[in-house]
C-alpha cells in the first residue's frame, strides 16, 4: 500500500491491486528475456519454443491479473456498500487499479504485435520439421 492511500477495509483489494500493478513490468521483462535469447539462437524450431514458452509465461501473469484484478474491483464495490466506507480511499484505490488495467493491456498489445515473423515462419518450419502448425504469437 502506499502512503498515500488511506487504510480501506479490504487489505486483500489492496494486495490484487498491487498484483496488477506488477503485471505489465513483468510482462515487459518477459520480452527483453525472450529478445535476449532470440539474439542467441538462429535455429527456426528452437525460436519458435522460446516463443511458445514466453507466450505461456505472459498468459499466465495476464490471466493472473485479470482473477486480481476482479477480485480488486468486487472487493472495492464492496467497500462502497458500507455506511462508514472510505469513498476518498476506494477511489484512489479505484484509480490505481484503473491505471495498472491499462498498463497491463498496453504491454499485452505491445507483446501481440512484437514477433510477426513468428505467424508467418511457422506453417513452413513446421512443415518441414513435421510438427503442429498452431503455433500463436499472441498471449
Amino acid at each position: 500500500m502506499r502512503l498515500s492511500d488511506p487504510p480501506v477495509r479490504p487489505r486483500a483489494a489492496v494486495i490484487d491491486i498491487t498484483l496488477v500493478e506488477r503485471a505489465a513490468p513483468h510482462i515487459t521483462e518477459l520480452g527483453a528475456d525472450l529478445d535476449r535469447q532470440l539474439k542467441r539462437e538462429m535455429r527456426t524450431t528452437e525460436r519458435l519454443r522460446l516463443l511458445r514458452e514466453a507466450t505461456n509465461r505472459i498468459t499466465r501473469t495476464a490471466n493472473d491479473a485479470v482473477h486480481a484484478y476482479r477480485r480488486a474491483r468486487r472487493a472495492l464495490d464492496a467497500e462502497l456498500q458500507r455506511t462508514n466506507a472510505d469513498v476518498e480511499g476506494v477511489r484512489r484505490l479505484g484509480e490505481r487499479l484503473t491505471a495498472a488495467r491499462t498498463d497491463v493491456l498496453r504491454a499485452l498489445e505491445a507483446a501481440n504485435s512484437r514477433y510477426p515473423w513468428a505467424d508467418a515462419g511457422a506453417p513452413d518450419e513446421a512443415a518441414s520439421t513435421g510438427q503442429d502448425t498452431a503455433v500463436q504469437a499472441e498471449p
